[in-house]
């Protein structure tokens, strides 16, 4: 009886002990979900002024060489090649042969109508003696005459065809590329060889809207490769974007003699310095205040100095640190400068500075 009674009363000490327990875990849950509901009073941010400036008489833009002059040779013709004369690397001028292509068939069938034009011109002869001495018709000798025309349109023909077998160089400049070898065999249309000539390069550098008005075409512009650091060389605009594309952005395109003694390659990236005439107005802002990239810019404007709003604004030039805006911020308007990584629109905030 005795030995009932202890286990009722370790029963019930287990079950009060537990029901306690939960309870107790219960209150702190509730307690750490009321903390997680808790958000901070403020963020503390730093903010500035926008500030008109007036910005500097020229523009820097980054940019990337291509070749002035690069084309592929393309086969006009269809055989076997017999012999390939130059090899990648060299320099080739307009004109000279790159590979020859078999023309053995080509050729005998232009002996065979050159046989049968010179048969066409005798038969011509001996029908026009006959028809003076009034011994034939005088329309016979039409279809002589034309098949003589039409021979001689085939001779010319072949004749092409036959000069098409020896590929030559369209342009003057090295031969970068080689698609074929001796014994391969090609068709019209294929590519046989790659060149391209550096005396010449194009820097392709992009410029904003508002930019791209005081560019002109034949604008001098100074050339900083990074290749060589404190060099300059001088070039000329030779082509202005008409279209923007999808970064609103347009291609400017400039450019420059290849100097023989700090020789550069496609490929290789500059800084073009553009001059402009007379200085201008703008706002700008710390390069810092831009959230995300220069392409969606983005930023915190400070309302009644306790809130945040995010507002997309557009941006021109970049003058060192500073940015301009161009357009979504008015003259006034604090923008944070540090701090927007704890930001979302609408956030409280406190600026300290």
């Amino acid at each position: 009886m005795r030995t009932r009674t202890y286990l009722w009363l370790t029963l019930f000490f287990l079950v009060s002990l537990t029901t306690w327990k939960l309870c107790s875990n219960k209150k702190e849950l509730e307690h750490e979900a009321q903390l997680s509901k808790v958000t901070r009073a403020y963020v503390p941010v730093e903010a500035v002024l926008p500030q008109l400036e007036t910005l500097a008489n020229s523009l820097e833009a980054d940019g990337i060489f291509l070749p002035a002059k690069e084309m592929f040779v393309i086969s006009e013709t269809a055989g076997r090649v017999l012999e390939v004369y130059k090899n990648k690397g060299e320099w080739v001028n307009e004109g000279e042969v790159i590979a020859k292509v078999d023309d053995e068939l080509l050729r005998i069938e232009l002996e065979a109508t050159q046989a049968n034009l010179a048969k066409l011109r005798k038969d011509q002869d001996r029908l026009t003696n006959l028809i003076e001495g009034e011994a034939a018709p005088k329309n016979k000798i039409e279809d002589i005459q034309l098949g003589i025309l039409a021979a001689e349109a085939k001779e010319k023909g072949l004749k092409k065809q036959i000069e098409k077998t020896s590929i030559t160089a369209p342009m003057t400049g090295t031969l970068g590329l080689r698609f074929i070898e001796r014994g391969s065999v090609i068709g019209p249309g294929i590519q046989v060889a790659q060149m391209t000539n550096l005396e010449k390069l194009f820097l392709m550098v992009k410029v904003t809207e508002r930019d791209v008005l005081n560019v002109k075409k034949g604008q001098s512009v100074r050339v900083n490769p990074d290749v060589y650091p404190g060099a300059s060389i001088s070039g000329r605009v030779t082509n202005v974007g008409l279209r923007a594309d999808n970064a609103f952005t347009y291609d400017v395109e400039i450019e420059v003699v290849n100097p023989k003694n700090a020789p550069l390659r496609g490929g290789m990236h500059a800084k073009a310095v553009f001059t402009f005439d007379a200085n201008r107005k703008g706002l700008t802002l710390p390069r810092k205040a831009i959230v995300g990239s220069l392409q969606d810019p983005k930023i915190y404007v400070v309302v009644q100095d306790t809130l945040s709003e995010i507002r997309a604004v557009t941006v021109g030039g970049v003058y060192g640190e500073r940015v301009e805006v161009t357009g979504g911020l008015r003259e006034g308007e604090k923008v944070v400068t540090t701090g927007q990584l704890n930001l979302s629109n609408g956030a409280r905030i406190h600026v300290i500075n």
